[in-house]
């Protein structure tokens, strides 16, 4: 058996050794965490939810839908909703007002009537295989109909003095719920929306500018005040191949309180979810409708993202702990891992995982949003290796758009087993290629803000949505050309995810607006469907067997949720193909700020020391110190050890760079370099 040579670590505990590594043995990993109960299944602790209710006798619902003045209305989606099962079935009207709700359990239902523009209309208790119904519609107005607004519209209304700003805002406030729906909108007093921005700004990712201007501008925008002068909006109608859909939406978890961040398909009729809430895998059996809760092992918190491996095992990343979790759906059992190189305990936040199904020793890939790094874990020995990524000015293109922070986030497996990841905050794209010993890792600057969560096509194409700009992204790495499409309104949209179905359809998040996208690639036609909740913050696609479409809806908080739940939605598509000039044919446009280079302006000159701090500043970031919550006893650490001259040197040079630099975009890293700059150069 070969012996493969281990780069050495680069963690906090900054050990370097060298290890080797036998493929499918117990491994260091093990020996050195045995103890931890690293790599020992463990039990879920798992116990039914909702208990489900076995197949049995079918009804319908079906009637017709009219306008105040009595004639027939196209679109409305109709929703039978079963309380015991909590879930719903919607469909849409047609031409004629007419619909259809087939295969619905035999017991009453709550029908809804929905359409923008109008009052919702609800028939309650709706018995099984009752009459058909009739229903009028009526207008609305006001405030009801400013209810209706999505947060797209929503955002629409902020001013902005530039789309860099406002891309800046979109990228720091909108990473977990909608921007300026009811739940958005709950402070009053200009010193609630002081404390919401303070405790949401944690990261300090908004410029210096707009954190002095920011209340301002939400109070003259989201105040109950503010509300009374917004013009009237309707959001547009649905129509043609989107109202062909089938779309059920089961409730997941604890009201207020689930997270439901994830999901993917497992055995047929089974879809696994991850509910952050409750810290557990869920698992959905689709015709029972049962719900099924494994919790995970008191070490592992945070349950992120859900993947099968090759050998049927589930999974999961466990962002909190900085731990991986594998489910095995036989045992029902739990294994944690560190999701950390060894001797590390523990990562930083693992993120999204994929796998390849080609690759023979099944590795578990995923990015780490907590530092500049992605890993890979063999799933039977736990063996981690870590790639470290470029650093700034290393990529293609480097400096054009925005280039603050690193924030590895989205992962991909190209055809050829190329491993592709985007920074978010680097503002990056970026390849590394397995069968190379470092990786051979390259990266691409998109001409673009916010790459999120993408996917790469049959021919290798890689697809991008752009969160903070609003608009979907075609990189072709043989060219290194993009090609950038502006989604309606992109300036106020948030597209979180994308994914390509088997035809090679790009199916996209309408994380801002409550929809899914469905993109044909070669028409360049995007048809929006609508959600049957409003405030539905997806973040995941997925597609089972039978091609059906598969998301779930996980605003942070939940009460932002127009029924505070957290959910899966299943999207049934219609025979057929939708008719040539179906939907919005998407532009090609090109972002001219994002085509030059964002230069901070920094007057080194202030300083005697202005030179070196200059040298200093343009150091990249020390390896293995992640500025999260362990640098705090870094810094306690690293002083102590100094001489007192050090540690007045370091106060002068820290002092130098408050005067240069005061609105400084990340204090904690630019202390941390002068730190080690001293320690290594000044003894």
């Amino acid at each position: 058996m070969n012996k493969v040579r281990i780069k050495p670590s680069s963690t906090l505990l900054s050990a370097a050794f060298v290890c080797l590594f036998l493929p499918g043995s117990i491994t260091l990993a093990q020996q050195s965490r045995s103890g931890d109960s690293y790599g020992k299944p463990q039990s879920s602790r798992h116990f039914v939810q909702l208990k489900g209710i076995k197949p049995g006798a079918k009804t319908q619902i079906h009637g017709r839908v009219m306008d105040a003045k009595g004639g027939p209305m196209a679109g409305v989606m109709v929703s039978a909703y079963d309380e015991e099962q909590q879930m719903h079935v919607s469909v849409f009207t047609a031409a004629d007002g007419k619909f259809e709700l087939k295969e619905l359990r035999k017991t009453t239902h709550q029908v809804r009537m929905r359409l923008p523009g109008q009052l919702d209309e609800w028939v309650e208790d709706v018995e099984p295989d009752s009459d058909a119904l009739t229903v009028r519609m009526e207008p609305a107005k006001g405030e009801d109909l400013q209810m209706q607004r999505t947060a797209a519209s929503a955002m629409s209304l902020m001013k902005w003095d530039s789309l860099r700003d406002k891309e800046n805002y979109k990228m720091m406030c909108a990473y977990c719920h909608q921007i300026g729906t009811v739940g958005f909108r709950t402070p009053e007093e200009p010193v609630d929306w002081e404390t919401m921005v303070r405790r949401m700004d944690g990261f300090g990712g908004l410029y210096k500018h707009t954190q002095k201007t920011i209340v301002k501008r939400l109070i003259n925008t989201y105040t109950r005040d503010a509300e009374s002068r917004w013009p009237e909006h309707v959001e547009p109608l649905p129509t043609g191949f989107a109202t062909k859909m089938k779309i059920t939406e089961w409730d997941i978890g604890i009201p207020l309180k689930a997270m439901v961040h994830d999901l993917e398909p497992g055995p047929p009729g089974i879809m696994y979810l991850v509910d952050m809430g409750q810290n557990a895998i869920v698992e959905l059996d689709i015709t029972t409708g049962r719900r099924t809760v494994y919790r995970m092992p008191l070490k592992g918190r945070g349950p992120h993202s859900i993947e099968p491996d090759n050998d049927g095992n589930y999974w999961v990343t466990l962002c909190t702990s900085g731990h991986m979790g594998k489910f095995d759906p036989k045992t029902k059992d739990i294994t944690i891992w560190s999701s950390a190189e060894i001797p590390a305990n523990r990562g930083s936040y693992p993120h999204t995982l994929r796998v390849d199904p080609k690759d023979p020793q099944g590795l578990v890939w995923y990015t780490d949003a907590g530092r500049n790094s992605v890993f890979s874990i063999h799933p039977k020995s736990g063996y981690v290796k870590e790639y470290h990524l470029l650093e700034k000015n290393q990529a293609v293109a480097a400096g054009k758009g925005e280039s603050r922070g690193l924030t590895p986030y989205g992962l991909d497996v190209a055809p050829d087993g190329s491993i592709w990841y985007s920074k978010l905050n680097a503002n990056r794209i970026g390849r590394i290629d397995p069968k190379a010993p470092d990786g051979d890792i390259r990266e691409w600057n998109p001409p673009f803000r916010g790459p999120r969560r993408h996917h790469v096509d049959q021919d290798g194409i890689v697809w991008v949505p752009g969160f903070g700009s609003g608009v979907l992204g075609r990189f072709d790495p043989k060219t290194e050309q993009w090609t950038t499409y502006a989604l309606p309104d992109y300036e106020n949209q948030t597209p979180y995810a994308l994914n390509i179905d088997a035809k090679g359809i790009i199916w996209i998040c309408g994380t801002g607006n409550d929809t899914i996208g469905r993109f044909d690639p070669k028409t360049e036609r995007l048809i929006e469907i609508p959600m049957p909740t409003r405030v539905t913050f997806t973040r995941e696609i997925e597609f089972d067997e039978q091609g059906n479409v598969w998301t779930c809806s996980s605003n942070g908080p939940t009460r932002h949720n127009e029924r505070g739940r957290g959910s899966v939605i299943r999207i049934e598509l219609p025979e057929g193909e939708p008719a040539a000039d179906e939907g919005v044919k998407l532009e090609q446009i090109v972002l001219p700020h994002h085509q030059v280079a964002f230069v901070r302006q920094v007057p080194w000159h202030k300083s005697p020391h202005g030179e070196l701090l200059k040298k200093i500043d343009a150091m990249p970031a020390p390896k293995g110190i992640p500025v999260n919550k362990t640098l705090d006893k870094h810094f306690k650490k690293r002083m102590a050890s100094f001489t007192d001259k050090q540690r007045g040197r370091f106060n002068t040079l820290r002092k130098g760079m408050d005067l240069v630099d005061p609105d400084m975009e990340n204090r904690g890293l630019s202390y941390l370099k002068i730190l080690e700059y001293i320690h290594h150069n000044e003894k």
